[in-house]
């Protein structure tokens, strides 16, 4: 399995396209983004569509990254940051 790392937009988005996934958030809460049209994502999550630009603009100010494997269509959002060792 062969796992990327990218905080490129154009990257982001001509990929999940090219999976069929749209910007979305969780309903009433726009800083809770996700990708929709996920077959894995959690059915009792409520999930509006929002626009590239609002998704972009969460996504950078969280500070996340799109963490896939383009072979199995597996993906998730992490965080750009290191984790703090105590």
């Amino acid at each position: 399995m062969t796992v990327y790392e990218t905080t490129n937009h154009q990257s982001i988005y001509h990929w999940a396209t090219s999976q069929g996934l749209w910007p979305a958030c969780l309903a009433g809460q726009p800083d809770r983004i996700r990708l929709g049209g996920d077959e894995f994502s959690a059915e009792d999550e409520e999930l509006e569509r929002i626009e590239w630009w609002q998704w972009f603009q969460e996504f950078d100010r969280r500070q996340l990254q799109l963490v896939y494997d383009p072979s199995k269509g597996w993906f998730t959002l992490a965080s750009r940051l290191a984790p703090s060792g105590a």
